[in-house]
Order: C-alpha cells, then structure tokens, then sequence
C-alpha cells in the first residue's frame, strides 16, 4: 500500500482538495444515516407509543433537545418537528451523495487520463528489450484497464471503507447508549469478519493476479485472430485458430469459476455471520424490551442499527477485496512505468546536428551462440546514398536499426558527427531519421491521415505532393473520397503494394535528413517501383539516403552498395564496381535483369 501511494499520489495530488471534499461529503452521508434512527425512535417513542396508548418513557434518543419546549401531548407539533428533521436530512443527505459522486469522479477521471496517457508514452519512448518482457495483451490492459483501477482506490475503495469504519465505530457508541450489552454481538461479529477476511486474502491476491495473466492472454490472442485474418483465412487454420481462442478462454473461465467459487464461499461465511448477529441482537432487544431497559424507538433504532452495521462490515469486506484487484492493476502498471530501460537511460540530452554524419566501427550484435551482425564498418556523410542487399536473415533491417539507435550492439561504436550515438537525446535523434518499414502498419483512418501522421495539421497541399511522389495518386484518386477515404485497420481493403506506397509517401511527409526505406517496393510491379525511385532520387536532393532491397535494378544510382551476408559485409563498392568484380550482386543483378527482359 505504501508503494502504490507513493506511485499513484503524484497523478491525483492536483485534485487533493476536490478528493478530500468528496470524502468529506460521503462521511456526511454516513452521519445522516447514524442519526436518522435516533430521529425515528423519538418519533415512536414520543407520537406513536402514546397515540396507541402506551406510556411515554424517556428517551435515549440525541435529539430530545429538539422538542423540548413543545407540550409533551401536542403530538401534532412533535411529528411535524421530528418529520421535518427527517426530511431535511434526506434532502441534505441527496445533496451530499450527489456532490460525493460527481466531484470525486469528475476530477479523478482526468487523472484517469493522465495514467493513461504516461502509460501510452511510456510505450512510444520504451526500447525493444523492455517491451519484450510484455506481451501485447499486458500492455494494452496496462493503458486501459489499469488506470481506472487506480482511480477506484481513490474514489470507492479508500472512501467506502472510512465510511464504514466511521458507521461501525459511532453506531457502536449509539448502541452503548441505548445499552452496553448490545454491543457485544457486533463486536464477536466483526472480529470473525476480519478473521475470514484474513483467511481468504492471499487466496483473493493469487486470484486477481491469474485474471490477469488469463485476459492477457486472451487479448492477445485476440488480437493475433483480427489482424491475422486474412493469412488465417487463406491457409485454411481457422479452426485452429478458434482452438487457440477457446483454451485461452477456457483457462480465463476456469480462473472465473475458481474465483466465484471463492467469493461465495467467503459471502456464506460472512452471511452466517451476519444472520447469527442479527438474530441474537432482535433475541436480545426482545428481551431488554420486555424487562422494561429499552422502548419501543429504542428497539426499532437497534434493528436500524444492526442491519446497517452488518451492511457495513460486507460494505468494508467487499471493498477490501476491491482493492487487492486495484493494488494488483497499480503495483503492475507502475511496475511498467518505472521500470529501468537501460537502453533508454544509456542515451544524453545533446542535440544532434540538422545533416548528421554517421560512423559505424566494427558493430557486432550478438545472437545466441553467434552473430547477427559482426565486423560492419562503415562511413556515411550527409547526403550519401547507401543500397543494401542481401539474402533473407543477411541483417539488413538490423543494421538500418542500429545506424537510427533503434537497436543496440554489443561490440564496437556507432557514431554521430564523430560521437557516440548516447551522447544525444534519443527523441531528437529519431526525428532526423525517416523510417519506411518492411512491415507496413496503417492507422484506421483516412488516407492522409495515414501520410500526415507527423503532422496531422499539416496542408493538403504537402499530402498531395508526398503522395504524388510515392504514387500514391495512382490509386487514391480513383477511390470515391479520394485521399480522405477511411482505410480499415491496419491497410485492410489496400492491397500490399498501396499499403507500401503509402508508407513511402509518410516517410517523405516528416521530411527528415536522413531517409530509410526497408524492403518498401516489395510488393510494387517493376514500372511503378522504377517511377517511385526515379521520384526519391529527384526528391532526396542532398539528404541521405538508405535503401533495403531485394531489387538490384534498384541500387544502379547509389553511391555506394552493401551486400550482406550472415550479418557480414561481403561485398561493397558503386554499381560499377560491383558489376566488374563479378561476385554474388553482378549475378543477382544480371538474372533480375534477363527476367524483366523476359518479362518484358
């Protein structure tokens, strides 16, 4: 509990005064419940018992004061009084719940948002190997879910449970008042309640912890099915799929069922509890009752008593166990945002300059036993325009990772303008990189939306042009909307090809100094690649360059080539060198060529 108000406190602590009011006004409320029975026994005591021809007896009641003037027989006043009391407390009591619930819940929401949202940047700025240790699921109950339980700590649990425990304690002094003996059963009770609270604690704990390992999973493979679809579909594994899907779901039942078995063991012991206080409190108002130590108001309080003390006490249980639910969701939410990125927490605040220049000197990476990058030198000044080849599983998406601090080595340097890449701050060294991605991922939402993602307050007129130059018009103007047509999740209902255009379009959009394009052309016929490279070497101007591609036709006007093999530089040079050496890229390069000329 320590930890999670240490975490927490700093997102609520802006609304503390707004907090503090709300739980003044719920502790209000209780005080109007615990007096109202004091007001109803005076009202049988003092109208009702005499009307029915009963003796009128003094009263224990804390409100005697209110009709002390008024003629003990004019019963017409005396009702009217007390009625009244009666009818203010439950205005006032309206009033109270009211401003309660919407101050506490309209000023937390916004903290809500808050833990929300560093949830969200924490996700955008973490490194790789941290967000490894997460699965999709984890992290999307992390952002949504989370937060709003934190949140309930503040407006349900802590408050509900002041409230009880402020019932609990003055309605036992009320009692004494009436008579110490009554006090008695509730006390045993409540002591058996704590004692089975305690008994089923850590079993609650373990149980909110698999929930939450179950609906992970569950979430991811969910996920996985919806963006999966369409491979799922056209392999034929639907069925397995949906086996996938039940035993996930199956395992979150089963954890359900277990937990409902659980609270309703814990509800029956709690419930015998209660009906055990409760019968042996009326056996005994009966017969204080009848031996003339309690009146009819006095007896009709302690029932009002004795229900709602036994409320309270479940009141108390349920939102304790609330709040191991809510403990759990804050221990693992502030357990992701403050956890060490050593990668991150590697990187300075230095400004890296407008055109960088990039060295990297005998760059490993190691992978398992051996290496997915190794001994990779290479010097590229501002405005060089650098192809990379080679076979699948070469490194080439990994060494285009490392040069943007993507990813890590773990042998020799990479350097910016002549220092090492951690002496710059990370997010201001990402945005001089534009990265078009081998795998495309399209937002839900319009076409130039999807182009403007670095500024969606950007001019029409800038989409235009980046989307003219990645092709993107070839398409997007026979679409009924043209580029303002919604696509679906992920690219759906683009084909592969639209999908990269767009992607090279949005690269060129952010309009950075240092432009990388993975494997993008993939999925283009030969004519339309041809067209977009003829545009980004016209539009590139002095920037630098970086293009992944399978396509040796497409590096012929790169300064230089890398050709890639087991994460080793094989072969390196301009096209012209390449081509006279005669090695793997000439004889890649010369049956790609006879293919189109087949094609062709």
């Amino acid at each position: 509990m320590k930890d999670f108000l240490k975490n927490s406190f700093p997102y609520f602590r802006k609304y503390l005064p707004v907090i503090v009011l709300s739980t003044l006004s719920g502790l209000l409320t209780v005080v109007i419940l615990l007096v109202t029975p004091q007001v109803v026994a005076l009202l049988v005591d003092r109208v009702l018992t005499p009307l029915l021809g009963g003796e009128v007896r003094d009263s224990s009641s804390i409100f005697t004061f209110l009709i002390a003037g008024v003629p003990q027989d004019d019963y017409t006043t005396i009702f009217w009084i007390l009625a009244g009391t009666l009818l203010a407390g439950a205005l006032l009591f309206l009033a109270l719940s009211y401003g309660k619930w919407y101050l506490g819940h309209r000023v937390t929401l916004r903290s809500e948002g808050v833990l929300r949202s560093a949830a969200i940047r924490r996700i955008g700025e973490a490194s790789a190997p941290l967000l490894a240790k997460y699965s999709s699921g984890d992290l999307i109950l992390i952002a949504t879910k989370d937060p709003s339980n934190v949140r309930d700590m503040y407006v349900h649990n802590a408050q509900f449970i002041l409230n009880g425990i402020l019932y609990a304690v003055v309605s036992a002094v009320l009692l004494c008042r009436i008579h110490f003996s009554l006090l008695f059963l509730p006390v045993v009770g409540g002591i058996v309640n704590a004692v089975i609270v305690f008994f089923f604690n850590g079993r609650v704990g373990r149980y909110y912890d698999d929930v939450w390992k179950h609906s992970s999973q569950l979430n991811t493979s969910v996920q996985e099915s919806v963006y999966g679809i369409r491979t799922v579909a056209s392999f034929g594994r639907e069925a397995e799929r949906r086996a996938l899907f039940q035993s996930d779901n199956r395992r979150l039942l089963k954890t359900n069922y277990a937990g409902v078995k659980l609270f309703s063991m814990r509800a029956l012991t709690t419930g015998c509890v209660r009906t055990a206080v409760l019968a042996g409190e009326l056996v005994l108002s009966v017969w204080l009752g009848i031996a003339g130590y309690i009146t009819a108001g006095e007896f009709t309080a302690i029932m009002g008593y004795i229900g709602s003390l036994m409320w309270q006490f479940t009141n108390i249980l349920f939102n304790l166990n609330a709040a191991q639910k809510n403990l759990v969701s804050g221990r693992r939410l502030f357990g992701f945002l403050n956890a060490p990125d050593e990668v991150a927490e590697k990187y300075g605040h230095t400004m890296p300059a407008e055109r960088p220049s990039i060295t990297l000197k005998n760059v490993g990476v190691k992978s398992g036993d051996g290496y997915a990058i190794r001994h990779v030198d290479l010097e590229i000044p501002y405005g060089k325009k650098i192809g990379i080849m080679g076979r699948t599983g070469s490194g080439k998406t990994l060494l285009c990772k490392l040069i943007q601090g993507l990813a890590e080595c773990d042998e020799g340097e990479i350097l910016i303008d002549g220092r090492p890449i951690h002496t710059y701050d990370r997010n201001e060294l990402l945005r001089r990189f534009s990265y078009a991605m081998q795998n495309v991922f399209l937002f839900s939402n319009t076409i130039a939306a999807n182009i403007a993602l670095y500024d969606p307050f950007a001019s029409e007129e800038e989409i235009l042009r980046c989307g003219a130059l990645a092709e993107v018009d070839e398409f997007a103007r026979r679409l009924p909307d043209g580029y303002r047509t919604t696509i679906g999740e992920k690219g759906f209902g683009l084909s592969g090809g639209q999908k990269q255009r767009i992607s090279i379009a949005r690269a060129l959009f952010k309009n950075a100094p240092v432009l990388v394009f993975d494997d993008v052309t993939s999925a283009l016929d030969l004519e339309t690649e041809r067209q977009v490279f003829r545009n980004l070497s016209r539009e590139c101007g002095e920037r630098t360059l970086l293009i992944v591609t399978h396509r040796a036709t497409a590096l012929k006007d790169c300064d230089e080539i890398l050709f890639l093999e087991a994460g080793e530089i094989k072969e390196r040079g301009s096209f012209g060198e390449l081509m006279a050496r005669g090695g793997d890229f000439a004889e890649i390069y010369i049956r790609q060529s006879g293919e189109m000329a087949f094609g062709e």
